[in-house]
């Protein structure tokens, strides 16, 4: 559910791959990884023959959740390390790579490095072009939105997964979005869906924003890997970590201001960034990966090509978000999957309850009883850094 910071005891880490994509190596003190995510990273054996500390602590305000391994050298006894943790200071700091956000407190002398400063190894690996004609840009808000509870939700639409196998029966699916009620200031509950046409280049822009934002989300696709083109962060203080406001590149629409919109709708501030013009994009050498941390009160930047027919599903990958309707389904170039050969069985789903009637219930229960009050103390101690 939390992301872990990994560090070794008196040993950089020469990280050089994420999510099965080599990267441009990157000497770091440590690393951010959060669920969903894979880092290959090397360490160098050359200090004294001993034992040393493996570190995973959780990025939690007020807590820590530990684990805890060895790096024994050969030779070293068979003994708990007493080694202790790089201490960073002002002429000695720290470099994390991933972070979710753009600093640490001051104090904490560590620098962040985020995940769209990474490039990835060969230059031959680009990202496809904004070609027009050819070309779809999707704004995806993850996010707790809703007046008397909060779902799990894409744009307010709590994910409802459909009782038969979507991809062979595709008639069977009863609750598509375009027969619920949803909207700018609305919540709903269907099998939410994104249309992709054979050979577009598809921009996503991943949001968590609004008045819903909360932890920062690990957003996972299937199907594809992404390019990373850019992150937009949300303010901090710079003294204490605490944050500040949520990025002004995104208007949540509503006709309200960011922190009071539902932010069903976000788009582009300035009209101008439209289809394909964003400043800041690396369409040179930006990373790949199929999991990337959206941050809170922030935005990122990928692309694909819809080069691969089926139906996709893309999802925060905190088990609990996706479980409860943070996710979607790409319904890519329906037209071009072959045919379901006769005969070919069909299924249906067991539990009789529609899936949103059961996901409403759930959170009557969660509205009044300690599960909300619970969530909602995880989305504040997510919009601040770890102490």
């Amino acid at each position: 559910m939390y992301p872990y910071r990994i560090s070794v005891d008196d040993h950089d880490l020469l990280v050089i791959e994420s999510d099965g994509y080599k990267i441009q190596p990157v000497v770091v003190e440590s690393l951010i990884i959060h669920p969903g995510e894979r880092f290959d990273f090397v360490i160098y054996a050359t200090q004294p023959v001993d034992n040393y500390w493996i570190r995973g602590e959780t990025l939690e305000v007020n807590r820590r959740t530990i684990a805890e391994a060895i790096l024994r050298y050969k030779g070293a006894p068979t003994q708990n390390p007493t080694t202790s943790r790089k201490k960073c200071t002002a002429n000695e700091t720290c470099l994390v790579l991933n972070c979710p956000f753009s600093f640490y407190p001051k104090m904490k002398h560590i620098n962040c490095m985020t995940f769209d400063k990474v490039k990835i190894m060969t230059v031959l690996d680009q990202p496809p072009a904004a070609t027009q004609g050819k070309f779809q840009e999707h704004f995806l808000n993850f996010a707790f939105p809703g007046p008397d509870f909060a779902p799990d939700s894409i744009n307010g639409i709590a994910f409802t997964f459909p009782g038969v196998s979507a991809i062979s029966q595709p008639d069977g699916i009863t609750q598509p979005c375009s027969k619920s009620d949803c909207g700018e200031e609305k919540i709903c509950f269907c099998t939410h869906s994104l249309d992709l046409n054979q050979g577009d280049t598809v921009q996503m822009v991943i949001t968590n924003m609004g008045r819903g934002k909360g932890w920062s989300h690990p957003v996972h696709m299937h199907g594809h890997s992404f390019y990373v083109l850019k992150m937009g962060l949300g303010n901090y203080n710079h003294t204490t970590g605490e944050f500040i406001s949520q990025n002004s590149d995104i208007d949540c629409g509503g006709g309200k201001p960011q922190d009071q919109s539902m932010c069903n709708q976000p788009r582009w501030s300035n009209q101008s960034w439209s289809n394909g013009n964003v400043p800041g994009l690396n369409l040179k050498n930006p990373p790949r990966k199929d999991t990337v941390i959206v941050p809170s009160g922030g935005y990122v930047v990928i692309r694909i090509r819809a080069d691969n027919p089926g139906l996709w599903i893309m999802h925060c990958h905190i088990q609990l978000h996706s479980a409860d309707g943070m996710a979607l389904v790409l319904n890519e170039s329906f037209a071009n999957l072959p045919k379901v050969p006769n005969g070919f069985p069909t299924c249906g789903g067991f539990r009789r309850d529609t899936p949103s009637k059961y996901i409403k219930a759930i959170f009557y229960i969660r509205k009044e009883g300690i599960s909300n009050k619970t969530r909602l103390q995880h989305q504040q101690q997510h919009t601040k850094h770890p102490k």
